[in-house]
């Protein structure tokens, strides 16, 4: 999947790229805005989707999807799952899916590799949930690599579920939130100390931003934790919860 944004003689962002195939379907739904749509359940083990954004300087970009994204396990013995979004940013990129499911026996790869330009704004956002009710807690891993003109502001992994090194009782958390935000209004107005810390939620400075992380049980409650150490985007990851 691939979409550009730019911005054209008067200063209106244009997309002139749209376009995807396989599990993933992409729709416009705004001047700036894209919806990402399934096209097919899952993904499933074994699945393979990259997404590729690019935010030309001057244009602004946002990136939602239309539902949760429900991972399944493949028949038998089921390899992991991954889903890669690559971001060149030199103007304005908001990146926020719904959250993802990873349901018992699934493994699931999630990447953001985003490419920041001087000037360059960014703030995306993560949600996981490790189970459906009443089920088993699925495998999550997550990487997040953030560059500006080529020098690494953030580099992260993090693994939940079964099997994963540091996914241990009594810390299981079943609920993940992250956001991070860079060089955006967002980051650059928030009056917060650099650092707060809240139950189970951290926000840390960044070059010209901050990442803040939440762990719960349930979602609801992670996304109630990185609110509050993070009220700039609180009412937006509230929304996104209900």
């Amino acid at each position: 999947m691939e979409v550009v944004a730019r911005c054209d003689a008067r200063g209106r962002t244009v997309l002139p790229v749209v376009r995807a195939s396989g599990q993933l379907a992409v729709r416009r739904t705004g001047p700036a805005s894209v919806h990402l749509v399934a096209t097919a359940f899952g993904p499933l083990g074994g699945d393979d989707a990259e997404i590729r954004l690019v935010v030309e300087s001057g244009a602004r970009l946002s990136v939602h999807s239309v539902a949760a994204a429900v991972v399944l396990p493949a028949r038998g013995e089921s390899p992991p799952s991954r889903q890669v979004v690559r971001a060149e940013v030199a103007g304005v990129l908001h990146l926020a899916p719904e959250p993802t499911v990873v349901t018992a026996r699934a493994d699931h790869r999630a990447e953001l590799h985003a490419q920041l330009a001087e000037g360059g704004e960014l703030t995306a956002t993560e949600q996981v949930l490790l189970g459906r009710t009443g089920e088993e807690p699925g495998r999550w891993t997550g990487t997040t690599r953030v560059e500006r003109d080529g020098r690494p502001l953030l580099q992260t992994t993090v693994g939940l579920g079964p099997g994963a090194p540091a996914w241990l009782p009594p810390v299981a958390p079943r609920a993940y939130v992250s956001t991070v935000s860079i060089g955006s209004t967002v980051g650059i107005s928030d009056p917060r100390p650099e650092v707060a810390t809240g139950v189970d939620a951290v926000r840390l400075p960044l070059p010209g931003g901050w990442v803040g992380t939440a762990w719960a049980e349930e979602l609801h409650e992670a996304v109630a934790g990185l609110a509050a150490v993070t009220p700039a985007v609180a009412d937006e990851l509230v929304e996104v919860a209900r």
